[in-house]
């Protein structure tokens, strides 16, 4: 199966640190990889217009962001940056 992910948090999708789920908005499963990766390419569509900055990192692993979204961290006494991400598995797992 391949999924098409949808996140937001204080880091890139890529990183995966521990407890990354918890940053899912919306994950969509598909059978087939062309059916995820359509899903994946209006998402990445929709994205791109709404948010400025985009950084793809290996294929299927995107980021957006706005310089104004951001949230204030206590423990760090700064603005930290929140970003939007897009991502495409297959089970679950980062495609080569």
């Amino acid at each position: 199966m391949y999924q098409v992910i949808t996140m937001k948090g204080e880091y890139e999708p890529w990183w995966f640190f521990d407890n990354w789920e918890l940053l899912i908005e919306r994950n969509e499963s598909f059978p087939k990889f062309e059916q995820a990766l359509q899903v994946y390419e209006e998402k990445l569509a929709v994205l791109s217009k709404k948010y400025p900055n985009r950084k793809t990192k290996e294929p299927y692993l995107t980021a957006f962001w706005t310089k104004e979204e951001a949230t204030y961290c206590e423990s760090c006494s700064d603005d930290l940056q929140i970003y939007h991400g897009l991502i495409l598995l297959k089970d679950n797992k980062r495609i080569s």
